[in-house]
Parts: C-alpha cells; sequence; structure tokens
C-alpha cells in the first residue's frame, strides 16, 4: 500500500478529505512521449486545479528492498503524483495532495506545498522508472533501484557540511554523480541556517540535481538545520524518525541525530551501541553530526569515552561524523582488553563550508583541510576507500580485508590506545556552543 501524509489516493478515486488513503490502482502506459495527463481522473471538490510547477525536488530519501520514500515539493496543492514501474511495463500512478506550509520568508510570503510518499510494494533488486506529474507539467524521467535480498557489494559517498557556498558543493556532487554510487550519506549541516526557507533551495536542493533524483541521500541532521522543523517538515518521511539504520549489501548502517534540543544523548548512544550489537552485518557503520573524536576544528568529543567504548564492544567499524570543516582519519582505536572491534574514527566535514584549521597530532592516519567527500567500495570482505578533493584528487586511500571477522594484523597494529586517546584532547567544547 502507498501512502503520504495527507490527501493522498491511487490513481482512480477521489480523496474524500486530508488524511484519507485510498487503495484503488490504474494500470497506465508509464512513459508516453509528453504524458502528463492522468486518463479518467474525476474532479475532486476542492483541489487546486491551477497550473504549478515543482519547486523542490524530487529527492528520493529512502529506498529500501520493498518501499521508497520520496519527497518533492510544488506551487500548488495539485493534484500532483508520482508514475512509476519496471522499465518495459505498464507503471501505476500515485496521487498526492500536499501539505501546505507557508515558509517565513525575506520576501512576501508564498504558501508551497510538499509532498512525501512511500512506493511500497515493491521487488527487491529491481530498477524502476519514474516521474512526477502535475496539472500541466511532470519532471524528467528518473530512475531508482531498490536494495537486493542478497547482495555482497556496496559503493557508497560520505560527506557533510555542504553549507553557506553552493557553488563548491555542486562541484564536488559533479564529482560524486560519476561514481554513481548506491547511496550517499551527509554528516549534516545541510545549510547556513534552516530556519531561512529559501536556503534549502540554494545550498541543498539545487546543488543536488542530477543526484538525489536516482540516488537516496541519507542525512545525519547537523546544527545549522535548527529546530524549528524545516528539516523535518522536508527530508523526514512519513512514520520515521531522525534516527534510522538500513543495511546494503554487507554493510548495516546506522544514522542518528545528536543535535537537536529534545535529544537525550545517553539514550541515544544506547541506542546505537545496542542496534550494532545486534547486527550481523560483515562491516557497521555509525554516522552523526557532532564528532566523539575530532582533533581540528571544533575539537568535539560527543560522549567519547562512552562512545569509544560502546562502539568497540559493538564491533563498529566505522564513526563517520561531521561539523569540524576538515578531512580527518583517526589511527583505529584499540577495543579494551575485555575485546571488541578496532574502531576507525573519521571527521569528514569538508563538502563546502570554509575549512577549519588543523591541529597536527599522533593519532591522526591522515587529515587536510580541503573540500572532499569520501568513497567507499566494499566486497565481502575487502574494503577500499578513496577521499577526493574538489580536484578530482585523491587525498585518502585506504584498503582493508577482514578474515574471520577481524582486521588485518598489518593495520591493527598502527592502533591507539583507547584510554590514551581522551588524554590528547585539549578542554572540548560545550555542545551548546557547538551549535553556533
Amino acid at each position: 500500500m502507498q501512502t503520504t501524509e495527507s490527501g493522498t489516493r491511487r490513481f482512480g478515486e477521489c480523496a474524500l478529505g486530508r488524511g484519507t488513503i485510498f487503495l484503488a490502482v490504474a494500470i497506465l502506459p508509464l512513459w508516453p512521449a509528453g504524458d502528463t495527463d492522468r486518463p479518467g481522473l474525476s474532479p475532486c471538490a476542492g483541489a487546486d486545479r491551477r497550473s504549478g510547477t515543482i519547486t523542490k525536488g524530487p529527492c528520493l530519501l529512502r529506498v529500501y528492498q520493498h518501499r521508497v520514500a520520496l519527497m518533492w515539493e510544488t506551487d500548488t496543492e495539485g493534484p500532483w503524483g508520482v508514475r512509476y514501474g519496471p522499465p518495459g511495463t505498464r507503471g501505476v500512478y500515485l496521487e498526492s495532495f500536499g501539505t501546505r506550509f507557508e515558509p517565513k520568508r525575506r520576501a512576501a510570503p508564498r504558501a508551497v506545498y510538499i509532498h512525501k510518499v512511500w512506493i511500497e510494494d515493491l521487488r527487491p533488486g529491481r530498477v524502476y522508472l519514474y516521474r512526477i506529474v502535475g496539472p500541466t507539467e511532470h519532471s524528467d524521467l528518473h530512475r531508482f533501484q531498490t536494495v537486493p535480498l542478497r547482495a555482497d557489494a556496496v559503493t557508497f559517498i560520505v560527506y557533510g557540511d555542504s553549507r553557506s557556498h553552493p557553488d563548491r558543493h555542486r562541484k564536488l556532487v559533479e564529482r560524486m554523480i560519476a561514481i554513481k554510487p548506491d547511496f550517499v550519506v551527509h554528516t549534516g549541516d545541510l545549510v547556513d541556517s534552516g530556519k531561512a526557507y529559501e536556503q534549502w533551495d540554494e545550498q541543498f536542493f539545487e546543488p543536488l540535481r542530477g543526484l538525489m533524483e536516482n540516488v537516496p541521500i541519507y542525512i545525519a541532521k547537523g546544527n545549522h538545520e535548527g529546530d524549528d522543523g524545516n528539516f523535518e517538515r522536508l527530508l523526514i518521511p512519513p512514520g520515521e524518525e531522525n534516527d534510522f539504520t538500513f543495511d546494503a549489501g554487507p554493510i548495516h548502517y546506522m544514522c542518528a541525530d545528536n543535535i537537536s534540543e529534545w535529544v537525550d544523548d545517553e539514550r541515544l548512544l544506547r541506542r546505537l551501541v545496542d542496534d550494532a550489537k545486534t547486527s550481523k552485518a560483515t562491516w557497521k557503520f555509525v554516522s552523526y553530526h557532532e564528532p566523539s573524536l575530532n582533533f581540528g576544528g571544533h575539537n568535539s568529543d560527543w560522549k567519547r569515552a562512552k562512545a569509544l567504548l560502546g562502539f568497540a564492544e559493538a564491533r563498529v567499524d566505522f564513526v563517520l561524523t561531521g561539523h569540524s570543516h576538515l578531512y580527518e582519519r583517526i589511527r583505529p582505536v584499540a577495543p579494551p582488553r575485555t575485546g571488541g572491534s578496532h574502531v576507525t574514527y573519521i571527521t569528514t566535514g569538508g563538502g563546502g563550508a570554509s575549512t577549519h584549521d588543523i591541529k597536527p597530532h599522533t593519532c591522526h592516519a591522515r587529515t587536510k583541510a580541503v573540500h572532499h567527500f569520501c568513497v567507499f567500495r566494499i566486497k565481502a570482505n575487502a574494503l577500499r576507500m578513496d577521499v577526493f578533493d574538489i580536484d578530482g584528487r585523491v587525498i585518502d586511500h585506504l584498503v582493508l580485508n577482514k578474515k574471520a571477522g577481524r582486521l588485518s594484523k598489518r593495520y591493527v597494529e598502527t592502533a591507539v590506545p583507547m584510554d590514551a586517546v581522551g588524554s590528547h584532547q585539549r578542554r572540548p567544547e560545550r555542545k551548546e556552543a557547538s551549535k553556533r
């Protein structure tokens, strides 16, 4: 069943009211040239039938085995919808009347309509084509691929802090598109000020064009997104929270919000550690915005002692964060004597915001104050990471292999003791100060 936040129906039935969900289905030819109509659609009382424009998106928010979350914004209520299906087949049309919102703007207020839909009952590992269809216009043709039931390989990108300079962000995105990743993880700070609604288009949606329509963007909320609700309004699918997990091939990934004012840090860390402990994936990744281990930039230490211990005991492999505007890979942190994994901590905050100063340290494996993104290519027990700067140069390269669930002796021998890491950090900043 397909659902949206409000006024949603499958083609062929008239919505009785906001929040009503319908199951009527129409099987239609998917991609006739210039197709913007919806044959047989009966008028619905109160619907806004004016011509309209897609003002944001579409953007893939989640892609799972059997369902996909998609968002877009329009300047009219609709009816709008998404037509989707496998290539060469007849498709389904899912209609959406967006949620009306009047953002606070420097210019005159103008209502927008935010559409967030779940497309469900999909088959794992399949390519689907889709386009957004409106009263008088439609989007280009886009595609997504659902997660296979079984796979041993995955390619993905991690980066963060893309705010403030959309030209830099766009240049990085153009290089990302060429990588053809399965998904992208953003470690937060999408915009300079989340309450400035016009920035969401300028600094996030526009630079991501050509990527976000075809590849899911998984986001760990940053402090600059703010607590006024625009982040959640635009980018959290119905029924989901700011914290979520997903599996892809041999990896398990956890994304978390450790920034919002309402976050209980202790509870959040317990959830992350407990989730990692239950996963049987070959590789385990965690991302949140404010680092637990960071020597340059903000020198952040979110729940450092408990995070280092908990993630090691849960056999996490990588923790990737943002906040500090630089690239910083720490030597693997050794587990306690009771056992666990050697965890690699990376700060990847070079998505476009002005870079921070580096604080060189013996705990560093590699650090550089440049705009960049990280590419992971994983096949079964073999992992390769390449970090590219804005000009396409490789600034860091890492190859890891596991045997019987353990990393190679050569990598483990470079580890820094857990009890020594914290003593090397200067006095950390307060969490409240880090939200500036």
